[in-house]
């Protein structure tokens, strides 16, 4: 099982455009090094997700907030499996996890098919 670790992320600036996806598969061309994707739930049968991009001139701030967190390196259609760690450690521990959920891609490996991808994933303590 891999490592969660709590942490206090700062605020971070940045661009962002929200889109209304069916699945995971349909984010893979936003999939970028340093981009953020923002899961904010479900509306009818497709996810709403924000792509936000780091930059201090942007228009848009990520608050700073206590997250649990856990890196996930592969296919990047499993990063659901990090969600499943995050969800498991919560329960051992007792923690309750919030929404929305970030996913922070610090490498994308685009020449394969699905991408591989290494990127953390954070959830908000409650």
């Amino acid at each position: 099982m891999s490592k969660v670790e709590v942490k206090e992320v700062q605020e971070v600036r940045g661009f962002s455009v929200v889109k209304k996806v069916p699945n995971r598969a349909a984010l893979t061309g936003d999939l970028k090094p340093n981009t953020i994707l923002v899961f904010h739930g479900k509306e009818g049968h497709e996810m709403v997700v924000e792509i936000f991009t780091p930059n201090p001139n942007g228009d848009k701030t990520l608050p700073a907030a206590k997250m649990a967190s856990t890196k996930f390196s592969g296919n990047a259609e499993k990063v659901d499996n990090a969600y499943a760690t995050l969800l498991f450690w919560a329960l051992k521990e007792g923690k309750t996890l919030g929404t929305p959920t970030r996913e922070i891609y610090t490498k994308v490996d685009a020449s394969q098919s699905p991408p591989e991808v290494e990127v953390e994933v954070q959830a908000p303590l409650q």
